[in-house]
């Protein structure tokens, strides 16, 4: 009997019905810290909404949070805290709705990756291209949340030795391979990086071991395949690019309303939001960092220096974020 034709109901949850994906490592990493059941069901849920949104940040209200995950508000409130201390959420407080001060807009979630899985996340084995399932339905199910596409095998030469080395030690360890080098083969070596070439030969009586001259030869591959950066170039009385839009996260949003609506009433927070967006997406502040827009911005509202930006359309404005049910100070 086929897959299709098979009325098991396993069959059909598999095929049919919607799943949830979560990464190996992260799993495997909350499981080693001990977190409980009720805050990884916390935990899961933001990041599966944080998927869908494509930007890892999530404005669940707390009673939908305890109905989908079957707790109660305080048990969901203890798991925020425990999340956050263990680096795997950040929240931030909106501040209050300014059409209606007697509700609160609901939190921005962030779900975020431990800073000590990072430092390990290269030791972890990747997923092979073209698996597919126990029933071979890989392709035909849709999940709920956009997949991220798996990336073909690397070939070995293709993949950096010096992979899980960070900063100083990776210094370090590349010198030591330059050191060993002869002059010519420094001189080929350079060559080959400016050109981009993956390949490079060696003296006949080189110092570096079989293994060293393999690695040089794995950290040319890698950086002959990656892309070259390089700035577009204008031919002479040809037009300028149009500059890449820059759109503030939801997180960063947040915050911004909240810091205005402390330092100001809240009947002027919509406009000097609507202003500081439009000049750090499209105005001056455009040419700064986000943070360090922000902080500008934020620091000349507090001490009252803060000005219409210039050319700034009067009727400008855009989604200040998606729309998201209120949640009143008393469940909070």
């Amino acid at each position: 009997m086929s897959v299709e034709s098979s009325h098991d109901p396993r069959d059909r949850l598999v095929r049919e019905k919607y799943f949830s994906l979560r990464p190996k490592p992260l799993e495997r990493w909350l499981w080693s810290q001990g977190v409980p059941a009720s805050a990884e069901r916390v935990f899961w849920l933001h990041w599966q909404e944080g998927l869908q949104r494509g930007d890892w940040c999530s404005e669940v209200p707390l009673r939908r949070v305890a109905h989908e995950c079957c707790l109660d508000l305080s048990t969901v409130t203890r798991a925020y805290q425990l999340l956050a201390r263990i680096g795997c959420i950040r929240r931030t407080d909106p501040g209050r709705d300014p059409a209606n001060p007697f509700s609160q807009a609901t939190a921005v979630t962030e779900v975020r990756v431990p800073r000590e899985l990072l430092v390990e996340l290269d030791r972890h084995p990747n997923r092979r291209a073209g698996t597919a399932g126990k029933h071979g339905l890989s392709a035909p199910i849709t999940t709920i949340e956009p997949v991220a596409s798996v990336a073909a095998p690397e070939a070995p030469k293709s993949r950096d030795p010096l992979g899980g080395l960070r900063g100083r030690d990776r210094r370090r360890a590349l010198n030591e391979l330059l050191q060993a080098m002869s002059p010519a083969e420094q001189s080929r070596y350079h060559e080959a990086l400016r050109m981009h070439q993956g390949h490079m030969s060696f003296d006949a009586e080189s110092k570096l071991s079989a293994e060293d001259r393999g690695r040089v030869l794995q950290i040319l591959s890698v950086l002959a395949a990656a892309p070259a950066r390089v700035a577009p170039q204008c031919p002479a009385g040809a037009a300028p690019a149009a500059r890449e839009p820059r759109k503030l996260s939801v997180f960063e949003l947040a915050r911004v309303g909240r810091e205005i609506q402390a330092a100001t009433s809240s009947a002027a927070v919509p406009e000097l939001l609507r202003q500081v967006v439009w000049s750090i997406e499209e105005g001056s502040l455009r040419r700064f960092t986000p943070v360090h827009a922000i902080h500008i911005a934020l620091k000349k509202i507090r001490e009252g220096a803060w000005t219409r930006p210039n050319r700034m359309p009067p009727n400008w404005a855009r989604a200040m974020g998606a729309s998201s049910a209120l949640e009143t100070c008393r469940h909070a």
